[in-house]
């Protein structure tokens, strides 16, 4: 990632920064990406986007969409015109990969973990089973093991599925089915059978999106959540980087898997949303699934089953909009569900999905195989294979590959699914405030004394607070400023009004009176003297326009 990232930084130093944001438990450096033309104005003087990636060890498809949007943006900049009028007119930030630690794990080792490789919760692990690579083939699939008392069946139309066990059913070869793993015994104690030890436990339980401080809660009530919110150093630094760029108006974070754009709210239905921030969430969300062929729907409608007390406690999208008013959202790359036309969360949501009856479930499971037998031959599917277990005596190992047919795509369709992706990005950036200077004029009043009037538009989606809830959450508000050789006698010099409305808070025919403010001031100057007036809010970027006193 870093050799790609400087290799772009060679060809292209015009339209790219790359900074270190932090460093990692392990002491990797997590690297942030500014793209934009910077001629007029500079990074931070423009509206952002910001888009981060890999949050979770094993979601490399995200990292994987994360650069190629980077080199696309570099590479079409100057011929495409969304990309040319992006880097323009808006800076864009990508944090391509911040569990850098744990997507190193994930790639060079069979373990599964959901962020960091550091062992937690626990401060050493306890005796119990462990997901691992036990028959030594570089990963970890799962295990059966037959016995009277099994839950799980193989299917009668295709035995690599195994189908739960009817009610009363007997007569029938019966197994167990868990990850593939061993027993790590710490107690001494007598000749006791395997599964007296067998308590399910994970040796890197770390979620990094559980453990920013939005409803958070502890380990308790959320796995993964850490021991206090930010107690992460790479979700701490990501948090004060974030803090440290005001200029930032939309965020996408990149995940996997369901193939679903994530909006607000997460706390309940769209009522809880103020209608014009639902209306902003709805459209944008809209547009990304029109332009990737994902679905698209809030957090709350997608995972809410009726059980949570707290829905997703800590995680990065709700912090950026409740804390600090930014139109995010979370993007799931990858659909396996989908690809094999079987029924998925993204689609139907987890309160259905849930609900399945067993056949249907066995059904969903079915074409989940035969597509990977079409498309993953030879690499996804892994035929259940007799193998002589150092705790549980003779067990069979097989399933699907789950880092790149689950999690993942299969690597022949990873570029497919970055590319479904990139036009939602570039046009979530098209969608930041965007001011410009409608009117300006100079009138003559005395001798040398005149009358200037501007007006500033906001010709962008959102408004110049990024959302409604942004407006009540930020203390800076839009800023107009005059300057030149010349003494103000009416107005000041810098002059606060109200935020801007974009054109997407507009859904019924009106006036543009929210999208527009005017200023005025009266100075004395010499005549042909030129003058700046300036329009500035730290979400919508700067505008600047001169003109002579004489005109």
């Amino acid at each position: 990632m870093w050799r790609e990232l400087r290799a772009l930084l060679r060809q292209y130093p015009s339209l790219m920064r790359v900074e270190v944001l932090g460093t990692s438990r392990e002491g990797r450096e997590i690297p942030v990406v500014t793209l934009t033309q910077s001629e007029r104005f500079s990074a931070e003087e423009k509206s952002a986007v910001l888009v981060d990636a890999n949050i979770h060890a094993g979601e490399l498809t995200g990292s994987s969409a994360a650069m190629y949007w980077i080199a696309q943006c570099l590479e079409a900049y100057g011929t495409d015109p969304e990309v040319t009028a992006l880097l323009d007119d808006h800076t864009v930030y990508v944090v391509p990969r911040l569990a850098v630690d744990g997507a190193e794990a994930y790639l060079t080792t069979p373990a599964w973990l959901r962020s960091s490789p550091h062992t937690y919760p626990y401060s050493e692990s306890p005796e119990g089973f462990y997901p691992d690579d036990v028959n030594g083939d570089g990963v970890i699939l799962h295990m059966r093991i037959q016995a009277e008392d099994g839950a799980f069946v193989p299917d009668e139309i295709d035995p690599r599925v195994m189908r739960h066990r009817r009610p009363g059913e007997i007569g029938g070869i019966y197994y167990h089915v868990f990850p593939e793993g061993r027993i790590r015994r710490k107690s001494r104690s007598g000749n006791l059978p395997p599964f007296a030890r067998a308590y399910n436990r994970a040796q890197s339980g770390m979620d990094f999106n559980r453990n920013f401080p939005i409803r958070w809660a502890n380990e308790s009530v959320q796995e993964g959540a850490g021991p206090f919110p930010l107690s992460e150093p790479e979700l701490r630094s990501f948090a004060q980087w974030i803090i440290a760029h005001p200029n930032i108006a939309s965020y996408a974070a990149l995940h996997t898997s369901g193939g679903v754009i994530l909006r607000q709210p997460s706390t309940g239905d769209d009522a809880v949303l103020s209608p014009f921030d639902r209306h902003l969430f709805t459209r944008v969300a809209e547009m990304g699934a029109e332009v990737s062929g994902y679905f698209a729907g809030s957090n709350f409608d997608k995972f809410a089953t009726g059980r949570e007390d707290v829905l997703m406690p800590g995680a990065a999208d709700d912090w950026m909009y409740d804390h600090l008013g930014i139109l995010g959202f979370t993007v799931e790359l990858w659909d396996l569900a989908h690809r094999a036309g079987a029924r998925g969360y993204g689609e139907l949501g987890m309160r259905r999905m849930i609900h399945r009856t067993p056949e249907e479930r066995v059904e969903d499971e079915r074409k989940i195989y035969a597509w990977a037998d079409r498309e993953a031959a030879g690499i996804g599917v892994f035929p259940w294979a007799p193998f002589h277990h150092p705790d549980f005596g003779p067990v069979e190992i097989g399933g699907l590959h789950p880092k790149y047919v689950i999690q993942n795509p299969p690597l022949h369709l990873l570029e497919e699914e970055c590319a479904r992706i990139a036009p939602f990005l570039t046009r979530l950036g098209l969608a930041a405030p965007k001011l410009f200077i409608s009117y300006l004029h100079v009138t003559k009043e005395a001798d040398h004394v005149y009358r200037i009037a501007a007006e500033v538009a906001n010709g962008g989606f959102l408004p110049t607070s990024s959302t409604e809830k942004g407006k009540s959450l930020t203390l800076d508000r839009l800023t107009a400023t005059l300057s030149g050789n010349i003494e103000i006698l009416g107005g000041n010099s810098l002059q606060a009004m109200d935020h801007l409305d974009g054109y997407g808070g507009r859904d019924t025919w009106a006036t543009p009176i929210r999208q527009r403010t005017t200023v005025e001031w009266v100075v004395r100057g010499i005549p042909h003297e030129e003058i700046t007036v300036s329009f500035y809010a730290p979400r919508a970027g700067r505008v600047s326009q001169s003109i002579r006193l004489s005109e």
